[in-house]
């Protein structure tokens, strides 16, 4: 082999082994830089974790210690309960170190310990008062907690811990001034069920007034005097037998809330005062087509649940008349429908034979909300399951409120007589027309005279009664007589169905049937704020009330600290001011929601004639159960792009939008938190939550009444409590 080719050999040998050694390095350096990386992002990863945890951990701790203060200790306490379930626990003294108002308390020293948890009120005392009242005087405390995380892979780096160190300050807030800002429009009362079964008596505060049920006046184990055997009166050679339509042998839809659903309507009894009724005592009483008012007339606006029924969906081809109401239904365009059309049945006998005719005394919704095709002035009837007949044209009467004394109106059912023979049983049939209809008595006679309008004269006469009625009315357990005398045993149970309630006992008391929660929503509204004002501490907070429907009116300015001084300022004071305006408050008109709170910003200024001091923390509370549909004033809708119009919308909803962010907006360059709170199902919440957001509040909705009581609850642990840092 030649020279040059044994060098050059050799040569390329070295080279490779000399890139391969490179490469070596360069895999191991490279192998190093993915460790240092990968453990990096693993020490990383252990550092936030603790992160997350420590930071809840103080934050939950801070919030949980707040409430017992001004008592220091306590809040200490409490405070250290909270950071031990989270995972730093004060009595480890091996390893924590414990610091209360800048005092050691237990532990090793601030290098060995593994955990720092520092407790601070002392900074937060009242040092305007003197050096020996200024303990147990701070509104807030700090948690500190400054934790050491070991780390893993940073090892190989020189390190071998990583701090983590986390810091809340939660006040609680003993100087508040607020003010209610309530809805007392219509629309809160309508859920309530019967008009007048429940009445707030003159001077007795809620939950005072009286329960007005059907008459009983029957003997305590015995059917009452109604129930007995069927009686005729008898003039001028004609036949009568007369019905009350609240008592009725039975009701398909039930009436209870626990039952509602939504556009899911129901007869139901009303017994409101001077409504113009004829009834078995000097009340009177009759039966609503709930609820109110209707769907298809307010949809617009803000959507009512009541339906309209028409003849084509109650007659349903004649199929619903062996059936039952199970195949009878109401309006079919209503979100989950059709359902099935309320019907209320009474049974009967007749004495004698003959030829009869049935009239009934009725009125249909008013003008408030008029079905376009005036299809809801009339009901659906029938006998022994025969053919549906209709009867149209009712004068309108019925408000939200019940029924118009001047607007009943007589109507004869059947032009075409009935003959039945002696002795013989029969059964009316009505289903309910549009919401809102009332239908106070039910008359069957031999007369054949008189006209719509102008019925013989005796199917009005007051104080005769065929009795002769059946069923759920003869039942004690039935709510609708709530006065029988006797007792309801459990077997009583399985014939009242749908429309009694019975507790179980010696002594059953039906009044907590929903039929005797009167006045809804607004009495749960009234409840709820007297329980909420019972939480105040009068030598601290004050409370105003503003109330608004149509118009707005202040019901009590703040009470009562700098209007009458410490000194001066009672329970009692608050009693006969800011409670005696919440008892006395009732519903009717517009929702004027701007209007409330414009006036709630007055009652919380410091100008003269208001009572609202610059040191206290300023809440209002404003509560709605519609849409704004009225404006204060002309300058607040001078805006419009403050809230998006909706095509189609009434104008004055639309300036009453803008008005309401104007006065939010005023609001909150006033320093006032707004806590929105809507009822219902109709109400605007989008526009609530926009409110309460821009002030630094929370929009909370009650579907129901009931839970307006956890609602003021945390309002009040989120108005006293906050973190503040």
């Amino acid at each position: 082999m030649k020279l040059g080719h044994i060098f050059h050999s050799r040569l390329v040998r070295r080279r490779s082994s000399s890139q391969e050694g490179q490469t070596l390095v360069l895999v191991a350096l490279g192998i190093f830089s993915f460790l240092a990386v990968v453990g990096l992002a693993v020490d990383l990863g252990l550092y936030y974790t603790e992160r997350v945890k420590i930071v809840r951990a103080v934050d939950a701790a801070a919030l949980a210690a707040a409430p017992e203060l001004p008592l220091e200790r306590a809040s200490h306490i409490r405070a250290l309960e909270f950071l031990a379930g989270n995972g730093y626990d004060s009595t480890n003294v091996a390893r924590t170190r414990l610091v209360i108002n800048g005092t050691y308390i237990s532990g090793p020293d601030e290098a060995s310990a593994d955990t720092v948890i520092t407790l601070d009120t002392a900074s937060f005392r009242d040092m305007n008062l003197p050096p020996a009242q200024q303990i147990n005087s701070a509104n807030r405390i700090r948690v500190t907690v400054h934790q050491k995380v070991p780390i893993i892979f940073l090892r190989f780096m020189g390190f071998t811990t990583v701090s983590v160190r986390a810091s809340a300050v939660a006040e609680n807030i003993n100087h508040l001034d607020v003010v209610l800002v309530f809805d007392r429009s219509g629309s809160m009362e309508f859920d309530t069920l019967c008009y007048g079964c429940w009445q707030k008596q003159s001077g007795i505060p809620y939950p005072g007034g009286q329960i007005f049920p059907l008459p009983w006046n029957g003997p305590a184990n015995g059917s009452p005097a109604h129930c007995g055997s069927t009686q005729e009166f008898t003039y001028s050679g004609y036949r009568y037998y007369y019905i009350e339509a609240e008592e009725y042998s039975r009701a398909s839809n039930p009436y209870q809330r626990t039952l509602a659903v939504p556009f899911y309507t129901f007869w139901v009894m009303q017994r409101e005062n001077g409504d113009g009724a004829i009834g078995r005592d000097s009340r009177g009483a009759y039966i609503m087509h709930m609820p109110f008012s209707d769907h298809e007339t307010t949809a617009a606006a803000s959507p009512g649940y009541g339906v309209t029924c028409r003849h084509g969906d109650v007659n349903n081809n004649g199929r619903c008349l062996a059936s039952g109401f199970t195949e009878c239904y109401c309006y079919r365009n209503v979100p989950g429908g059709p359902f099935p059309a309320p019907r209320v049945d009474y049974d009967f006998t007749v004495l004698s034979s003959g030829n009869y005719y049935i009239w009934v005394r009725g009125q249909a919704q008013g003008n408030a909300w008029p079905h376009p095709q005036n299809i809801d002035r009339r009901i659906f009837w029938n006998v022994d399951n025969g053919s549906i007949g209709t009867e149209d044209g009712f004068p309108r009467g019925t408000g939200y409120n019940g029924a118009s004394s001047g607007s009943w109106q007589w109507r004869r059912l059947n032009d075409t007589a009935f003959n039945w023979t002696a002795g013989s049983q029969h059964t009316l049939r009505i289903w309910a027309g549009g919401a809102g209809f009332a239908l106070d008595r039910i008359v069957i006679t031999t007369d054949p005279n008189g006209s719509d309008g102008s019925p013989p004269s005796n199917v009005s006469r007051t104080g005769v009664w065929s009795n002769g009625r059946t069923d759920w009315a003869c039942s004690p357990c039935d709510a609708r007589f709530a006065g029988s005398p006797v007792g309801c045993l459990q077997g009583t149970m399985t014939s009242c169905q749908y429309g009694p309630i019975c507790n179980v006992g010696p002594n059953p008391d039906r009044r907590k049937d929903d039929i005797y929660d009167d006045e809804q929503p607004i009495r749960a509204a009234i409840e709820a704020a007297k329980r909420f004002v019972g939480m105040l501490d009068y030598r601290y907070d004050q409370i105003g009330y503003v109330s608004y429907s149509s118009d707005v009116r202040t019901d009590s300015e703040l009470q009562c600290l700098k209007r009458l001084g410490r000194n001066s300022c009672t329970p009692q004071v608050i009693t006969n001011t800011v409670i005696a305006a919440l008892d006395n408050t009732t519903a009717s008109g517009g929702t004027n929601i701007p209007g409330g709170i414009k006036q709630g910003i007055m009652v919380l200024s410091t100008q003269s004639g208001h009572y609202g001091r610059p040191g206290a923390a300023h809440i209002m509370i404003l509560m709605t159960d519609g849409r704004p549909n009225a404006v204060p004033d002309d300058t607040c809708w001078a805006d419009t792009s403050l809230w998006p119009d909706i095509p189609g919308e009434n104008i004055n909803e639309r300036r009453a939008k803008d008005c309401t962010i104007y006065y939010a907006r005023e609001a909150r360059n006033n320093s006032i938190v707004i806590y929105s709170i809507t009822l219902g199902d109709s109400a605007d919440f989008e526009l609530m939550e926009a409110v309460a957001n821009m002030t630094g509040g929370v929009h909370r909705n009650a579907d129901r009444p009931e839970k307006l009581n956890q609602i003021f609850d945390e309002l009040y642990e989120r108005i006293f409590l906050r973190l503040v840092e």
